[in-house]
């Protein structure tokens, strides 16, 4: 256990509502792991610190915990989810035959429309912005082409459901 110097926890108690005004800037949506995270490693540490000089001692604090927090935020995402193959297996479904013939229809249209092939590739999660990469153009631009894409496709939909007397999208 470390002792505390005297004036510590009056300096600490002074300084939370600046820590945690740093700590939502740096944060954002976390900012309560962080700033508990820099209380607990100031308390920690607190045999280290000077009164005289809390301010920037706390700061520097905050600022370890946060390198702290991104490193294993990145680790996190790095960590791939590991799934229960058998548990999946049991609980999903076969798709329906149906929207099997859906989707071929989908895709058929979409071969025939100018640019449906950026439908595609979002509807597979491909970002805007690598799509406008090997495009030569922006984000924008690649939006609004997909927007345009996604109304001819609901427009050649529609035609093929009314010639085909369907009630059915």
């Amino acid at each position: 256990m470390t002792t505390r110097p005297a004036g510590f926890d009056a300096a600490l108690l002074a300084y939370l509502p600046a820590l945690r005004r740093q700590a939502k800037y740096m944060a954002g949506a976390r900012h309560e792991d962080l700033l508990q995270d820099t209380i607990a490693m100031m308390l920690s540490l607190a045999d280290k610190c000077r009164v005289e000089t809390f301010r920037t001692w706390a700061q520097i604090m905050m600022r370890r915990a946060a390198s702290n927090h991104k490193r294993a935020m990145r680790a996190e995402k790095r960590v791939a989810p590991t799934v229960d193959l058998k548990a999946a297996y049991s609980v999903a479904t076969p798709p329906a035959q149906e929207h099997a013939a859906d989707l071929a229809i989908v895709t058929e249209a979409l071969a025939g429309i100018r640019h449906g092939d950026i439908v595609l590739r979002r509807a597979d999660d491909e970002l805007l912005r690598e799509i406008g990469e090997e495009r030569g153009v922006g984000r924008e631009a690649v939006r609004q082409l997909e927007a345009k894409a996604r109304a001819r496709l609901f427009d050649v939909l529609n035609m093929k459901e009314a010639n085909n007397g369907s009630s059915k999208r």
